[in-house]
């Protein structure tokens, strides 16, 4: 006689997405998890827990520090999401040697945590995050602190235009110089800030108007972007 399967023992399947996605911040959960978040091509802001990736002998450690792009499997959970499989791009790992990176890309992968929220899925978002990584990996020298705030300024007012914040720039109270900046900065690739010739006193300006711009937007804390930039690369 054949008895049939208890009802608590039946195998329930559990669905699946992938995505390529960016490592946006990892924090710690329970003992040896992480709550990984990260922003996908496809699927746009994820939340998942990695299940003992901060053990020192986890096999996935590095593919999921912050700043790494990684091909990655979620399994969506009834309570929370659980990352089953990431593998991390590796022309994207050296960014995490660069200082001018990790002060930049990872104050802008910040801004883009807090202004974004999970399951709207926004390809310009992802491609701007693509664009400054690779702006990263074909800088020649580390920026000096002003040149770093300004690229940062680029990439939030980009930003802040794809998702319908943008500032009304052409009214700001600037000098010359900032101002043609402003008017240009909005449809210029990234690269651009890091070669265009200017004053400190051009970059500081349009920076603070994008910093000023930032706050009016809904921002649930105040970003560490500029700050942070500013004292890890003085």
């Amino acid at each position: 006689m054949i008895w049939p399967r208890p009802r608590f023992c039946r195998r329930i399947s559990m669905p699946y997405l992938r995505d390529t996605a960016y490592v946006l911040k990892s924090e710690p959960y329970r003992e040896h998890d992480a709550w990984i978040t990260f922003f996908g091509r496809a699927h746009g802001k994820l939340e998942a827990v990695a299940r003992g990736v901060r053990s020192w002998k986890a096999k996935q450690r590095g593919h999921l520090e912050p700043l790494t792009k990684a091909d990655v499997m979620i399994a969506i959970g009834a309570s929370f999401d659980k990352l089953a499989v990431a593998h991390a791009d590796g022309a994207q790992t050296d960014l995490r040697l660069r200082l001018g990176a990790i002060a930049t890309f990872g104050a802008f992968a910040n801004l883009v945590d807090r202004l974004t929220r999970p399951g709207v899925a926004d390809q310009a978002v992802f491609d701007l995050l693509e664009e400054l990584a690779t702006t990263w990996r074909r800088a020649v020298r580390e920026p000096s602190p002003e040149r770093a705030r300004f690229l940062y300024a680029a990439a939030a007012l980009r930003l802040m235009r794809d998702l319908g914040y943008a500032p009304a720039c052409e009214r700001a109270a600037v000098g010359n110089e900032a101002e043609k900046l402003l008017r240009v900065l909005p449809d210029a690739p990234l690269a651009f800030s890091l070669s265009v010739t200017a004053s400190g006193l051009a970059f500081r300006e349009v920076a603070s108007i994008v910093e000023a711009a930032l706050a009016e937007t809904p921002l649930t804390e105040r970003p560490h972007g500029p700050a942070t930039i500013v004292a890890i690369l003085t």
